[in-house]
C-alpha cells in the first residue's frame, strides 16, 4: 500500500511517466488483454510419484504444422493454465512422465481434451470468449494423435525444450509445500505482482502453500498478504503460531491482478484442498488489501456456496472503503494496475462487497491501526497509509462481531504483541 501512495499523485505523474515499473506494468497489461487463456486441472495428478506435465500447442491439421507449444510442469492439486496469442487449433494434454524424459512414451499416463465424439479436438477460444477451462484424468488407454506426434518432433527438431516452449504457462499451487525463505516469496516479489501481476504468474506461479505436510490433527490457518506485500510479510505470526493446534497455509497472489478473480481463484484451491483432506475448520487471517481478498472469498465459500468449515476471520489494517489516491493512480497514471480499480473508492468491488452478510455464519473480527502520519492525500487520522475512515467503513464495523483499535502504523501491527496476541486468542476461542 505504501508503494499505491507514494506512485500515483497527480504531481509525481509527470515524473514517473517514464518509470520503469509503468513500462513494465504496460507491457504487462497488453499481454493478459491480447492473449488468451487456457486453464486446466488434471484431476488425479497428484496420484503420480513422477512428474506430470500439462502442454499446449497450436496444430494446425490442414498444413499439419505447430506454430506454438508450451508446457508446465505441475504443483500439487494439478491446476495449470496457459496465455495463448491465437484463439484457434489450440490443443491441451497433459503427461505422466514415468522415465523423466520430458515426452510422452507408450505406456505412460496421458490426457488430450477431447470432443463430444472422443477425438481430440482444440478448445474453444474466440474474440469475445477470451477463457477456456479444461479438466481430465490421466490414462494410459489415452491415445496422442500420430500425426500430432510428428508435427511436433517437426517443429522442435533442432531445438531444446526450452528453445522450443513459449514460456507462457503458470503453475498454480494448491498445497504445495513450500519454503518462506525461498526467492519466491521475498519482498521484491511482491512488488513484482503488483507492477507486473501477470509476469510474476508466469515466473513465480501462484496459490496455496504449506509451511509442512498436512496433517489432519491439527486446524488450518491461512494468511493472505495485502497489494505489493508477500508471505513474508506474516513471518512474525507464522512463527509464533501454536504448531501443535494449528498448521500454517499462506495465499500468495500478485496482488495488481483484479480482486475478484484473486479471491475466486482462492475459492477454487481452498475446495480442492477441502476435497483432498476433509478438514472441518479453517481459520482465514488477511492483511490490508488481502482484507478484501479475504471477505469475497470467505463470502463466496460460506455463505454463496453454504460450506461450513470456515468460521473465523481475522483482517488487519484493511482498507474496507478503498484508498483515497486509487482514483488519482486510475485517473493519471500512465497505466493503471489492474487492482487500482477495485481499490477506487466506490468501485463496483467496493460497493457490492457487503452484499451478503457474514455475521452468523462467519465471525468477522476486525482490527485497525491508527498511528498516523501526515499526508497530503489521506485525512488526519490514519496509520500512515490507510485511512482510519476507509478501515472503519460503517458497513464493515456492522458484520464485524468485534472491532479493535492499535497505535500501530499499517506495517507495524502485523508485529504487535498485543494485536497478535489477541488474533490467537480470538481463534484459541473459535477451535473446535
Amino acid at each position: 500500500m505504501k508503494l499505491l501512495t507514494r506512485l500515483i499523485l497527480p504531481s509525481l505523474v509527470a515524473l514517473l511517466a517514464g518509470c520503469a515499473n509503468f513500462r513494465h506494468l504496460s507491457s504487462d497489461l497488453k499481454m493478459v488483454q491480447e492473449d488468451y487463456q487456457i486453464r486446466g486441472v488434471i484431476k488425479n495428478a497428484d496420484s503420480f510419484k513422477v512428474p506430470v506435465y500439462a502442454a499446449v500447442a497450436e496444430w494446425d491439421q490442414n498444413s499439419d504444422k505447430v506454430f506454438s507449444a508450451d508446457r508446465v510442469k505441475l504443483e500439487a492439486g494439478g491446476r495449470f493454465a496457459f496465455l495463448v496469442k491465437s484463439p484457434v487449433n489450440q490443443y491441451v494434454m497433459a503427461l505422466a512422465d514415468n522415465n523423466g524424459n520430458g515426452r510422452r512414451d507408450d505406456g505412460e499416463p496421458f490426457w488430450v481434451f477431447s470432443a463430444a465424439d472422443g477425438k481430440p479436438a482444440p478448445v474453444s477460444l474466440s474474440g469475445s470468449q477470451r477463457i477456456a477451462e479444461v479438466s481430465g484424468n490421466l490414462s494410459t488407454s489415452a491415445k496422442m494423435p500420430p500425426a500430432f506426434r510428428a508435427a511436433v518432433d517437426r517443429a522442435a527438431a533442432g531445438r531444446t525444450a526450452d528453445e522450443f516452449i513459449s514460456h507462457r504457462g503458470v503453475k498454480i499451487a494448491v498445497g504445495e509445500v513450500a519454503n518462506l525463505d525461498d526467492p519466491r516469496f521475498a519482498a521484491t516479489r511482491g512488488e513484482d505482482g503488483l507492477w507486473t501481476p501477470a509476469t510474476l504468474a508466469i515466473k513465480s506461479g501462484f496459490g496455496i502453500y504449506f509451511l509442512e505436510r498436512y496433517d489432519p490433527t491439527r486446524i488450518p490457518v491461512i494468511f493472505i498478504h495485502g497489494a505489493a506485500g508477500s508471505p513474508q510479510d506474516w513471518r512474525h505470526a507464522m512463527e509464533k503460531i501454536d504448531k501443535k493446534r494449528y498448521q500454517a497455509w499462506f495465499y500468495f497472489y500478485p496482488s495488481g491482478a483484479r480482486l475478484d478473480n484473486a479471491a475466486l481463484a482462492l475459492n477454487e484451491g481452498v475446495k480442492q484442498l477441502h476435497d483432498r483432506y476433509h478438514f472441518h475448520r479453517l481459520h482465514v487471517v488477511a492483511h490490508s488489501m488481502g482484507g478484501l481478498v479475504a471477505r469475497r472469498f470467505v463470502v463466496e465459500n460460506a455463505i454463496t456456496e453454504g460450506n461450513n468449515y470456515i468460521n473465523t476471520l481475522v483482517t488487519f489494517s484493511t482498507p474496507w472503503n478503498g484508498h483515497e489516491a486509487a482514483a488519482m493512480g486510475v485517473k493519471w497514471a500512465p497505466s493503471v494496475v489492474p487492482s487500482w480499480y477495485d481499490m477506487k473508492q466506490g468501485s463496483d468491488f467496493l460497493t457490492h462487497l457487503y452484499d451478503r452478510k457474514l455475521k452468523g455464519r462467519v465471525n468477522h473480527h476486525l482490527f485497525y491501526s491508527h498511528h498516523a502520519k501526515r499526508s497530503a492525500v489521506m485525512p488526519a487520522e490514519n496509520d500512515g497509509t490507510v485511512s482510519v475512515a476507509s478501515e472503519l467503513r460503517p458497513e464493515a464495523k456492522a458484520d464485524a462481531v468485534s472491532v479493535q483499535g492499535y497505535d500501530e502504523t499499517h506495517v507495524s501491527i502485523l508485529s504487535s504483541s498485543a494485536a497478535l496476541k489477541r488474533a490467537k486468542e480470538l481463534i484459541d476461542a473459535a477451535a473446535p
